[in-house]
C-alpha cells in the first residue's frame, strides 16, 4: 500500500499524517504518476486550517495542486503519454502530497528542468496565465500587481513584461530588487500605497495575487471594478470584483507554455527549497510562521 500525507481533519499542521492509502487507478483520459516532488501552495494551508470550507474535501483528503514524477499507469484514451515518461501535472482535484497521484492535466517534463522546479510550476503558471487572459492586458497598458514577489506574481510579471505591458509591482521590502530584475517598477506595501502608485501614472488593470485586503485601493486606482481580479480575497463579491478560481478552462495550454519557457531559461521561479514529504506538517508550520520567504517543495525518495 502506498503512502500519502492525509489530512485527518481541519486544524493546525499536526492534522497532516503520513499514512497508507489505496492505490487509485487512472480513469478515462488520466494518468497515474509516481511522484518525485509536489508543491505546497497558500491554498493548501488555507484548506487545512478550515478557512475555505466552501471547497468540499473528502475524509482523509490529500492536499497538493501540483506534482511532478514519472508516469506509472495510463487510463483509457491516453495516447500521447507512455509509462516511464517524466511529467509535471496540475491537480485540480488535489492529491499531490502522495507517493502516487492521478492527473487529468499534465505536460512532458524537459530533461533540462529539475523535478523540484517542475513541481513548483503548475498551479502558479496556470493562475498567472489565466488571470492575465481574463484581464486582457495588452502592449502599452499598465498593470498593477499586488503580491508581485509571490509565486504567481513573479510569473505574471515576466509574462506581462514580455508582452509590452508596464508592470507596477507592489511588494515587501525584501522583494524590491527582484521586482526590478523582472522588469517591473516596485512599490512598497504599507500606508500610502495608493498614493505611491498614482505618482507613477494611470493604471489600466489590477491583478491581486495576494488577497490581503487591497480591493478598495485597487478599484480606486483602476477607476472601477471591471478590470480588477483577485485570486483569493473572500471579500471580492462585496466589492463587485471577479474572484478568479482555478478551473480547467481558465488557462488551457498554460502548463505547456510555461514549461517551455522554463526549459529555455526564459522564466524565473520564486526561490524554493525542498523537504521530505513525510515532513509536510513541519513545512506547513514553517510557511505559516512568516519567517521564510521561499516556497517549500515536498520530495519523495
Amino acid at each position: 500500500m502506498p503512502n500519502a500525507v492525509v489530512m485527518t481533519g481541519y486544524g493546525p499542521p499536526e492534522v497532516l499524517k503520513w499514512a497508507g492509502v489505496p492505490l487509485v487507478e487512472p480513469g478515462q483520459g488520466q494518468i497515474r504518476i509516481k511522484v518525485k516532488a509536489a508543491g505546497i501552495s497558500p491554498t493548501d494551508l488555507a484548506l487545512r486550517a478550515g478557512y475555505l470550507k466552501a471547497i468540499p474535501l473528502p475524509a482523509n483528503a490529500v492536499l497538493g495542486f501540483e506534482a511532478a514524477g514519472t508516469v506509472d499507469a495510463v487510463g483509457p484514451g491516453v495516447t500521447s503519454t507512455s509509462i516511464g515518461d517524466g511529467v509535471t501535472a496540475l491537480l485540480f482535484g488535489l492529491g499531490g502530497y502522495a507517493e502516487y497521484a492521478v492527473a487529468s492535466i499534465w505536460t512532458r517534463k524537459p530533461d533540462t528542468v529539475s523535478w523540484i522546479d517542475a513541481a513548483a510550476l503548475p498551479s502558479s503558471a496556470e493562475a498567472a496565465v489565466g488571470v492575465l487572459r481574463q484581464l486582457n492586458v495588452t502592449s502599452g497598458e499598465t498593470l498593477l500587481l499586488f503580491g508581485g514577489g509571490g509565486s504567481v506574481g513573479i510569473i505574471a510579471t515576466q509574462l506581462a513584461v514580455v508582452r509590452g505591458v508596464k508592470v507596477i509591482s507592489v511588494v515587501g521590502e525584501h522583494d524590491e530588487t527582484l521586482a526590478r530584475e523582472l522588469g517591473a517598477t516596485p512599490v512598497r506595501y504599507g500606508a500610502g500605497v495608493a498614493g505611491r502608485v498614482r505618482a507613477l501614472g494611470a493604471v489600466d488593470a489590477v491583478f491581486d495575487a495576494a488577497g490581503n485586503g487591497v480591493l478598495a485601493d485597487a478599484i480606486a486606482l483602476a477607476g472601477g471594478p471591471k478590470r480588477v481580479i483577485t485570486l483569493s480575497d473572500p471579500a471580492a463579491a462585496d466589492f463587485g470584483v471577479t474572484l478568479s478560481e482555478p478551473m480547467p478552462d481558465r488557462a488551457p495550454g498554460a502548463l505547456d507554455e510555461a514549461i517551455a519557457l522554463l526549459a529555455d531559461g526564459r522564466l524565473r521561479l520564486r526561490a524554493h527549497h525542498s523537504m521530505p514529504m513525510q515532513q509536510a506538517a513541519q513545512a506547513h508550520r514553517q510557511l505559516e510562521s512568516g519567517t521564510i520567504h521561499e516556497r517549500i517543495i515536498l520530495t519523495v525518495k
